[in-house]
């Protein structure tokens, strides 16, 4: 199935007196929860959906106590999780301290598998 896309026209923030431009905007269709990976893997093997969910709950568990905990989680050849964030900057190393971090996200790295499906991937535009 295609990737779809909208068209939408954006300014250029460096310069507000260009005429705007059109770009291809990448839009979400549809969703896949866990449910339907655990239905999918019990369908391609002898282990049932009750058995899947159980271990992909675990393991996701795992892995976001492990980003929590501040390491760099692995997932195969599938992608990398970590943690990162944003602090306020300080005149001294001596200042800085927990309180400067201003927020925290999670940084996802794409591994071979995921990149290389999106190199397979088409293009079409929504509508």
């Amino acid at each position: 199935m295609p990737i779809t896309f909208n068209v939408i026209q954006k300014r250029n923030p460096q310069d507000p007196d260009a005429p705007q431009k059109f770009y291809a905007d990448i839009v979400g269709n549809g969703e896949t929860t866990l449910a339907d990976l655990a239905k999918y893997a019990s369908t391609i093997s002898t282990v049932s959906k009750a058995d899947i969910l159980a271990v992909l709950e675990s393991t996701f568990s795992k892995i976001a106590d492990d980003v929590a905990d501040g390491k760099i989680v692995y997932v195969g050849e599938y992608f990398t999780l970590q943690a990162g964030g944003s602090s306020e900057g300080r005149d001294t190393a001596a200042e800085v301290n927990s309180s400067n971090i201003e927020s925290v996200r999670t940084i996802f790295r794409p591994g071979k598998m995921i990149k290389d499906a999106l190199k397979l991937s088409t293009f079409q535009k929504k509508g």
